[in-house]
């Protein structure tokens, strides 16, 4: 199997709503793409930089070009600093074929109307790994930027963190810059 090994003393980030906690492992619904089907362990969703957890965030209607900063400001950045190497599966490039799927295998719009089984591939290599490995989680390309690397941390890993600054309010200027080189529009009303 692929690994990825993130060293210690990297900085990860996260985008994570205002109102609720940084370091949260979802575990309840199996809600995102690579969260346990059965519940049994939760996942932190992570990005080598702030652009992959911005991205993942917010940039999900890619048809819609206009991005409400009242959005953006109802989120914060958050960064946890790597304790010791972290091993990570790689579903992504010669990871897709090893686990016998393709990008768009793991990277399908959820739409619980349209398309309600699209996170059932990503969510089973998840429980996969999570069963007969002892790796710390998934790295993946974020779907809404694909230059992006992104983490799916396991629950397991939880001590492999350091909690750095959380709450951190989203900078306008970073956000308008971001979002003009891929084409979006910041608007405020």
């Amino acid at each position: 199997m692929p690994v990825a090994t993130i060293a210690t003393g990297r900085v990860l980030h996260r985008v994570h709503g205002a109102t609720v906690a940084a370091r949260w492992y979802g575990r309840r619904d199996a809600t995102w793409r690579w969260d346990d089907p059965e519940g049994k362990f939760g996942v932190l969703y992570l990005g080598k930089s702030l652009v992959g957890p911005f991205a993942e965030a917010l940039l999900r209607t890619p048809k819609d070009r206009d991005v409400l900063w009242d959005q953006v400001a109802r989120r914060r950045a958050a960064n946890f600093t790597t304790t010791r190497p972290v091993r990570l599966a790689k579903v992504h490039g010669p990871g897709l074929g090893w686990f016998k799927t393709t990008t768009a295998g793991v990277s399908a719009d959820f739409d619980p109307v349209d398309n309600p089984g699209a996170y059932v591939v990503p969510q089973q290599i998840s429980a996969e790994i999570y069963k007969s490995t002892n790796l710390d989680g998934i790295q993946y390309r974020s779907r809404f930027d694909s230059d992006e690397l992104c983490i799916a941390l396991f629950d397991r890993a939880d001590a492999a963190i350091s909690s750095g600054a959380e709450g951190l309010p989203i900078g306008k200027d970073w956000t308008r810059k971001l979002l003009a080189n891929r084409g979006y529009r910041l608007v405020e009303l």
